[in-house]
């Protein structure tokens, strides 16, 4: 997902003529279809499915912060509310390369998290 942003955010900031530009900013949008806006949907539903997993096995142990699990949460509920409302529109603030990484920091940290637990 990083990836394709990072291509597109690069050829962006080429010093070219704007016939070479367009050349490829038509072959990216050709190309977005392989990364749609539901596959970031589903993705977000699954790290919102991690989450839950980790307050349910973390509740009741000192060690984890579920209060923290729970902003998460949030934080990727607001993210999917977005992401639906704008669906098919790749172009959307909600798909920037920032935003992205932080669903992958999310991401990373339970993960860990729920190695932890299981």
């Amino acid at each position: 997902m990083l990836s394709n942003q990072d291509n597109t955010e690069a050829l962006s900031n080429i010093k070219t003529t704007e016939s070479f530009r367009g050349a490829i900013n038509n072959f990216l949008d050709s190309h977005k279809d392989n990364t749609s806006t539901n596959e970031y949907i589903d993705k977000t539903k699954k790290i919102i499915s991690l989450v839950n997993e980790n307050i349910k096995l973390a509740d009741g142990h000192s060690n984890f912060d579920v209060s923290d699990y729970i902003v998460d949460k949030k934080s990727l509920n607001d993210s999917l509310f977005l992401m639906q409302s704008f669906n098919g529109d790749i172009n959307h603030n909600i798909y920037s390369k920032k935003n992205l990484k932080k669903l992958n920091l999310i991401y990373r940290k339970h993960s860990g998290i729920n190695n932890l637990l299981t």
